[in-house]
C-alpha cells in the first residue's frame, strides 16, 4: 500500500518515551492537528504488543491509516475514542494457568496499564481519550465448555473493579452490538437466558456466508497470526477438560484443537463486523499479535514475558517491586514467591524475599502497597478458601476434584481408579484421596479407613 508522507512518520515507528509532567497543555492548541495526532500516536505506540521479530518494522504500515482517525477526533477536538475485544472470561484450565474465576490483580494491573496509557494522552490534548472494552465471552464461552454464569459473573466483578479507579475505561454491553431484544436492565438471570439469543443474532445478523476460513488462514497473514495465537492457547486451555485417552490421542487432540480455532476465526470475523457497524469511527485496538495495518496490537500487561493477558495468567512481583507474569503454577512451583489474598481470594504472588523486607519495615507495609493481605503474624492465612462442594480448605470449588474430575492430573486419576478398583474387588475398608488443589503427585495421599 502506498504510505503518505509525514515527516514524524518514522519517529512514531519507534517512539521515545513521553513524560506527561513536562507537557504543555496547550501545546493542542499551538500545534497542527496533525502534530497532535503523531503524538497522541506515540503514546498508543508505547503500549504495543511487540512478540514478533519483525513487529516494529509492520506497524508502520498502519500508521497513515491510525493517523487519519485520530485526526479525524483532534480536528473536531473530540476525545480519542479507542476500542479493544478483551476480557472474556478467565481461562477454561483452572488447575495451571489462573487463579480462579473472577478478576483478580492481573485484571486491575491491565484495566490501570490501559487508563494510564490514556493519562497520558489527556496530558498532552485537552479532551483526552476513552477506552472501550467490548467483552467477546459470550462469542466464544461455550467452545471452551465456560458456563454462562461464569461469563456474567467475570464482567460484572470487572466493572466494579473499574468504576472507581479508571475513569478512562469504558464497557459496551450486549445491545451496543446486536439488534435484540432484551429487558432495559440485565441481571444474571435475563443475561443467562439471552446469552444463546446473543449468539444467535450476532452469526445471523454479521456471519458471513460460506466464509472460506481455511483459505484466509493461507492467505490473509493477520488471519494466520489469530489462528496461531488461538490453536496455542486452546492446546493449553483444554488439555485438562479434553484430556487425552485411547480414543482421542495426540494427533486428534491437534485436530481438535484446529477445529476449534476455525470456529473461532468464524466468529471473530462476525464480531469485528458488529465492531465495526456500532463503533465505525473508533480506532482499533487488539490484544492479538498481527501485521499492524488494521489495528493496533496493544499489550494489556506491563510484562517482559509473552504472557499479556490477564485472564491467561497470573502476575507476580519480585523484591524490587517489578511485575512478571506467567501461568500461576509456574509460580507455584517456584519456591521464592508466596500467594498473597485479597477480600480472602487469590489475588496474586510476591516474592517471599519481599514479604520479609516488608515485615522487617513493620507491619507489612509492602504487602498491603501491592494491595493483598499479608499473612498474620503465625504464618497462617487471615482466611481460607472453602469448598462449597467438598469442604476441604486446599482449593476453591472450581477446582475440586471431586465435581470436578476431569479436571485432576492424570497421576492423580490413576490413583483414584487404583483405590476405587481395590475397593470394588471385595476389600472391605474403603479407599479414598485426598490430593492438593495443585494436584501435585508428592502431595496425593491414599487413606485405608
Amino acid at each position: 500500500m502506498t504510505i503518505a508522507q509525514s515527516s514524524n512518520i518514522s519517529n512514531i515507528a519507534r517512539p521515545t518515551t513521553v513524560r506527561p509532567s513536562k507537557l504543555d497543555h496547550g501545546s493542542d492548541t499551538e500545534s497542527s492537528s496533525t502534530t497532535t495526532s503523531e503524538k497522541i500516536l506515540g503514546i498508543i505506540y508505547k503500549y504495543r504488543l511487540t512478540k514478533a521479530v519483525d513487529a516494529h518494522d509492520k506497524w508502520i504500515e498502519g500508521t497513515p491509516k491510525f493517523l487519519d482517525i485520530i485526526g479525524n477526533f483532534v480536528r473536531k477536538a473530540q476525545p480519542i475514542h479507542m476500542c479493544m475485544p478483551a476480557f472474556p472470561f478467565k481461562s477454561a484450565n483452572k488447575v495451571y494457568k489462573v487463579l480462579g474465576t473472577l478478576p483478580e490483580r492481573a485484571e486491575e494491573t491491565a484495566l490501570e496499564h490501559m487508563n494510564t496509557m490514556c493519562v497520558e494522552i489527556s496530558a498532552i490534548y485537552r479532551p483526552g481519550a476513552k477506552l472501550l472494552t467490548l467483552s467477546d465471552g459470550l462469542v466464544y464461552n461455550d467452545l471452551l465448555t465456560i458456563p454462562d454464569r461464569e461469563v456474567w459473573a467475570y464482567g460484572q466483578e470487572l466493572r466494579a473493579m473499574s468504576t472507581t479507579k479508571f475513569p478512562h475505561i469504558e464497557f459496551s454491553r450486549l445491545r451496543q452490538l446486536v439488534t435484540i431484544d432484551l429487558p432495559d436492565q440485565l441481571d444474571e438471570i435475563t443475561y443467562v437466558a439471552n446469552a444463546t439469543n446473543f449468539r444467535h443474532a450476532l452469526l445471523t445478523q454479521f456471519g458471513r456466508d460460506g466464509l472460506d476460513v481455511h483459505r484466509l488462514i493461507e492467505e490473509d497473514e493477520d488471519t494466520r497470526l489469530t489462528f496461531c495465537g488461538h490453536s496455542r492457547f486452546l492446546t493449553s486451555d483444554l488439555c485438562y477438560i479434553f484430556p487425552k485417552s485411547e480414543t482421542r490421542g495426540s494427533n486428534q487432540y491437534k485436530r481438535d484443537v484446529k477445529f476449534l480455532a476455525r470456529e473461532m476465526i468464524r466468529r471473530g470475523f462476525a464480531f469485528a463486523a458488529a465492531i465495526k457497524h456500532s463503533f465505525p469511527t473508533h480506532l482499533r485496538l487488539s490484544i492479538h499479535q498481527s501485521t499492524g495495518e488494521h489495528k493496533i496490537p496493544i499489550s494489556l500487561l506491563p510484562t517482559k514475558t509473552s504472557f499479556t493477558t490477564p485472564w491467561m495468567c497470573a502476575i507476580a512481583y519480585a523484591a524490587d517491586g517489578d511485575l512478571t507474569s506467567a501461568p500461576k503454577g509456574d509460580f507455584e512451583a517456584d519456591g521464592r514467591y508466596q500467594l498473597v489474598y485479597h477480600a480472602g481470594r487469590p489475588s496474586h504472588f510476591v516474592e517471599s524475599s519481599a514479604l520479609v523486607l516488608g515485615n522487617a519495615t513493620g507491619s507489612s507495609k509492602l504487602n498491603r502497597a501491592l494491595g493483598g493481605e499479608a499473612n498474620s503474624d503465625d504464618g497462617e492465612r487471615k482466611k481460607k478458601t472453602v469448598c462449597e462442594y467438598c469442604g476441604r480448605t486446599t482449593h476453591g470449588v472450581e477446582r475440586c476434584f471431586d465435581k470436578y474430575p476431569h479436571l485432576a492430573p492424570r497421576r492423580v486419576r490413576e490413583k483414584i481408579a487404583a483405590a476405587s478398583t481395590g475397593s470394588a474387588a471385595g476389600k472391605e475398608n474403603t479407599a479414598t484421596a485426598e490430593y492438593a488443589d495443585d494436584g501435585s503427585e508428592n502431595r496425593v495421599r491414599t487413606r485405608i479407613q
